[in-house]
């Protein structure tokens, strides 16, 4: 398309104004209702199949009028859409504006008032949005437009992800902008309202700290691993949005709050209603041995926190929160003594070191008959304290070849290129082969595992390529489905201590990986 060609015989295009892999924009003239509107071209990859490309521009017209149903001053209206030639277009509403992404690339990072700011009017119209039934799916800061006024709104509902995922389907290779997805929608899970919510505190976290929150990597897969595990890097520049932040990026879709509390929460701050500090962080005890079940949520963990009346009224629950962290405090330090009184056997699964556990919320629990393994910890998201009561001897204190949780390790065993005849030995046979002979590992997978979570083999050589060593224990089976903890050292420094849960295929007398769920991962520094 070019400047003065007219699309559906009524939008006359009169000026470019932003492009890129999965769109044109044009300024363009609505010659029968007289009004300058935007009109957006949708791209798709070369290489699909005719069967996929009309599905893809099915979706894109089913988007389209999904997006046109919804009406708030927080959202881009969709006016229409229309087909010129097979190639689908959105009719919109144009607002001179600048997208968050540029004002980053332009600024680096945003005042923690001003996200908040901008962060309370996108809240509001996600808020709309989801109390119509809709999902966004693509929540970014590219997505979010500021005109000059500062008003923000929201647009391309949907649209986006239909174009990355006939990417996906074209060339096995995920194009979009991974570090802004949920963990559940980097595992392959179905995207809902929670993730919405995730994507959105993604992007006031890139705001104010200049970087997403699972960092960055040039490799895809790496990042797609990080992200599922749900760790994140603590914010150090977000002042008041502190609080809300940690929230919104709760690993676990059931504790994260509403887009509705999210926007109420960043109206407050906008204010200067909140508190001008960030909460006293919540003191973690270490994970009991005890087989007793622990309470699905603890108070440490309110999911919504409300304005504080008074003054007054907020001191006194400041001293009151320092008060129990203190006491609490003193009963880990105790307990951790006594703890490292005990005999080596008893140590041994901590290492000699314990981290501390990550805050208790309801998850998945091994089905499978006769397991010993402990008990799965959450993602963490804070990092690893500087020291401990008690300092462990050197050979049990974590290291690139001894993690968290484990007795110092032995020489690895000897790799088995042969397939084991069981799930639960298929899964330790792989994980003997990595890093080191990921050409046999490639093919302990089927083409549904090859195309998630590795998505292609170079980049699945690429992300073995950065670790160290890895290790898989406590693997028990249940049918088809196998948990196993996993220890992996990567090349620069960081260890993670994962629970994972696959799902195998037995293929002519093989058995293949076919799907994985992360459960939980620790993160901590292995040198």
């Amino acid at each position: 398309m070019d400047v003065d060609e007219v699309v559906a015989g009524r939008y006359r295009l009169t000026e470019r104004v932003g492009g890129g892999g999965m769109g044109v924009v044009w300024q363009a003239h609505d010659e029968r209702l007289r009004r300058t509107v935007a009109v957006k071209e949708v791209l798709f990859p070369p290489g699909l199949d005719e069967p996929r490309l009309e599905e893809a521009r099915r979706r894109t017209m089913r988007e389209g009028r999904i997006a046109a149903k919804l009406h708030h001053p927080q959202l881009i209206a969709v006016y229409d859409v229309v087909e010129d030639e097979g190639r689908p277009y959105l009719v919109m509403e144009y607002m001179p504006s600048t997208s968050l992404s540029q004002l980053l690339a332009e600024r680096g990072t945003l005042s923690p008032l001003e996200v908040a700011r901008l962060g309370a009017q996108a809240a509001a119209a996600l808020a709309a949005a989801h109390a119509a039934g809709v999902v966004h799916r693509d929540v970014k800061p590219s997505n979010i437009l500021v005109g000059d006024d500062q008003t923000v709104k929201i647009t391309d509902f949907g649209v986006s992800r239909v174009v990355e995922d006939a990417s996906l389907t074209a060339t096995g290779t995920f194009v979009g902008t991974p570090g802004y997805l949920a963990p559940e929608a980097a595992r392959g899970k179905r995207v809902v309202f929670a993730s919405d919510v995730y994507s959105f505190g993604a992007t006031l976290y890139t705001a104010v700290e200049g970087s997403s929150p699972a960092g960055t990597s040039d490799n895809p897969m790496a990042l797609l691993h990080r992200i599922a595990s749900g760790d994140i890097i603590p914010p150090k520049q977000a002042g008041p949005l502190t609080d809300i932040l940690t929230r919104l990026l709760d690993p676990d879709p059931d504790r994260r709050p509403t887009m509705e509390q999210a926007h109420e929460a960043l109206a407050e701050i906008a204010e200067g209603r909140a508190p001008a500090a960030a909460p006293l962080p919540p003191v973690v005890p270490p994970a009991e041995p005890s087989a007793q079940p622990r309470p699905a949520e603890e108070p440490a963990t309110e999911r919504v926190v409300p304005a504080e009346p008074t003054t007054g009224a907020r001191n006194r629950r400041r001293l009151l929160v320092a008060l129990a962290a203190l006491v609490v405090l003193v009963a880990v330090t105790t307990t951790l003594v006594l703890i490292n009184k005990g005999d080596d056997e008893r140590t041994a699964d901590r290492g000699g070191n314990p981290a501390p556990a990550d805050t208790s919320r309801s998850s998945e629990t091994s089905s499978a008959a006769g397991s010993t393994s402990e008990p799965s910890n959450t993602p963490s998201r804070t990092e690893q304290p500087a020291s401990s009561p008690a300092t462990p001897p050197a050979s049990s204190r974590p290291g690139p070849n001894n993690p968290p949780g484990n007795k110092p390790p032995g020489n690895k065993p000897p790799q088995n290129n042969q397939p084991a005849n069981n799930p639960a030995a298929a899964v330790v046979s792989y994980y003997q082969l990595v890093p080191g002979n990921t050409a046999e590992g490639w093919t302990r997978m089927t083409p549904r595992f090859q195309n998630f979570p590795a998505r292609n083999r170079q980049n699945y050589e690429s992300y073995w390529n950065s670790v160290r060593s890895v290790r898989a224990s406590g693997a028990s089976a249940n049918g088809s489905t196998v948990d196993v903890t996993v220890d992996l050292v990567f090349k620069d420094g960081r260890g993670s201590r994962e629970q994972h849960r696959y799902t195998l295929v037995n293929q002519n007398g093989r058995w293949l990986l076919d799907t994985v769920d992360v459960l939980s991962a620790r993160q901590y520094r292995a040198d």
